[in-house]
């Protein structure tokens, strides 16, 4: 189910902040030294609202989004 009214605009707006800058570039160093998935842990994450942003728009995007203890798995 896609996000409408203020949890669209939200996302959208989080999309472009540098706490998803900064987990793309995880993912994006992940990528280059060969991994087939990123490890990131929740400390990375930031706040719990951060996290719920941050799996939703990365499953919106495409990614499969697993979780470990204290991580989550992208791939």
């Amino acid at each position: 189910m896609a996000p409408t009214g203020k949890a669209s605009d939200d996302l959208r707006a989080f999309d472009k902040s540098e706490k998803m800058m900064k987990i793309r570039n995880i993912m994006r160093v992940s990528a280059n030294e060969g991994n087939l998935s990123t490890v990131i842990s929740f400390e990375n994450l930031g706040t719990n609202r951060e996290a719920i942003f941050i799996v939703t728009l990365l499953r919106q995007h495409g990614y499969n989004v697993e979780y470990g203890d204290d991580v989550i798995i992208v791939k």
